[in-house]
């Protein structure tokens, strides 16, 4: 039964009609409504991406955005976790500085340089003797050593010398040997870093005496030692590496030499290019150097014999990736690449094609030059 009101009409309404009129006074209305401040849990859509908003309010995580930060936090966290596993894993398999008693039993070998200066064209300086060469006393002479090989496939023997030969090479074929440490061990990392900068002042009267044309340092490490070492110390980092990449370029590129009148460009004069270096640093105004890759064979530095008999006036520097079978990056064709670049700077030198008026030049204090 259905309870009729009348209206200001006279007609009847029912009563869910007049529940309608009387919550329709409570509709919102967007033109007679003033504008009210949302709640922020609730104003943005699930699934709206933060940068699609422009409000500067929370964004609400959804249920699945959460599971998503938590997956990804996990797999960072799992990432970083195996990063330093290999970390442990690699400093667990680098062997530690040995001891001096630890090889006492072994001796060091001989050095081969020739009977008089000026008769040696590469003098081949090696880390120091492995634990093989050392037992039986001949220079690069484990089985894997790839250095006979290298110096055969480079042309620089005529045939494969065996390591049990290694005294002939002055007299035969003007080839030098000798270690920048002087004490043997099992592998190259056993030694100590100021071993290293410890074996460059005998190196150095060595190259004094003797004047070999070329100086081929086997492996990047030593080379380093040794010029850290005895590089000029009034030039700053950034001008020395600025001044390298143009010195490399004029040598390898115009092959202009300092004592005669510009030559035919040699076979290296397009293995290098001149690369920037040198960029200013914006917070305290000096210069930063950006080094380059380092690049194997010649390099830009020399020493000049002062003395007036000398028949080489000087020296220069060439490095070759270490001949140890233990260095897997390198295979033998690319070692004797690397020994081949030697021979053609050798040639060129030889020739009277290789410029050296831009290389730096390594001093040689008077209290190296010992006696002979």
């Amino acid at each position: 039964m259905e309870i009729e009101t009348p209206d200001s009409g006279g007609s009847s309404i029912t009563p869910a009609q007049a529940l309608r009129n009387t919550l329709s006074a409570f509709r919102f209305d967007e033109e007679t409504t003033p504008s009210l401040r949302r709640s922020p849990r609730n104003h943005i859509r699930a699934g709206v991406k933060a940068e699609e908003t422009e409000s500067e309010l929370p964004v609400v995580i959804t249920g699945s955005s959460r599971k998503r930060s938590v997956s990804n936090v996990a797999v960072d966290s799992d990432a970083k976790k195996a990063k330093s596993q290999r970390r442990s894993k690699i400093s667990a398999a680098r062997p530690a500085i040995a001891p001096p008693e630890k090889y006492a039993h072994l001796n060091s070998l001989n050095d081969y340089l020739g009977q008089e200066p000026d008769m040696l064209d590469v003098l081949f300086c090696g880390i120091n003797p492995g634990q093989r060469s050392a037992t039986v006393g001949h220079h690069f002479a484990h089985p894997t050593n790839h250095f006979w090989k290298c110096l055969y496939g480079a042309n620089l023997t005529d045939r494969l010398v065996n390591a049990s030969e290694d005294y002939t090479l002055p007299d035969t074929y003007h080839l030098g040997l000798t270690n920048l440490v002087e004490r043997p061990s099992a592998q190259a990392a056993e030694l100590a870093g100021s071993e290293f900068t410890a074996g460059v002042p005998a190196l150095l009267r060595k190259i004094v005496r003797k004047r070999p044309r070329i100086v081929c340092f086997v492996g990047k490490a030593i080379w380093e030692s040794f010029i850290k070492a005895v590089a000029p110390p009034e030039a700053s980092i950034g001008e020395v590496i600025a001044s390298e990449a143009e010195c490399i370029e004029q040598i390898c590129v115009t092959g202009t030499s300092s004592t005669s009148e510009p030559a035919a460009s040699s076979p290296t004069a397009t293995r290098v290019k001149k690369k920037s270096v040198v960029r200013e640093s914006s917070a305290r105004g000096k210069l930063k150097a950006k080094s380059p890759p380092f690049q194997f064979g010649l390099q830009p530095y020399k020493v000049v014999h002062s003395d007036p008999n000398a028949v080489v006036h000087e020296t220069l520097f060439c490095v070759v990736v270490s001949t140890s079978g233990l260095v897997a990056g390198y295979q033998l064709p690319e070692k004797i690449q690397q020994f081949s670049s030697v021979k053609r700077c050798l040639d060129d030198l030889q020739c009277g094609n290789l410029g050296t008026s831009a290389m730096h030049i390594i001093p040689t204090p008077q209290n190296l030059v010992a006696p002979q």
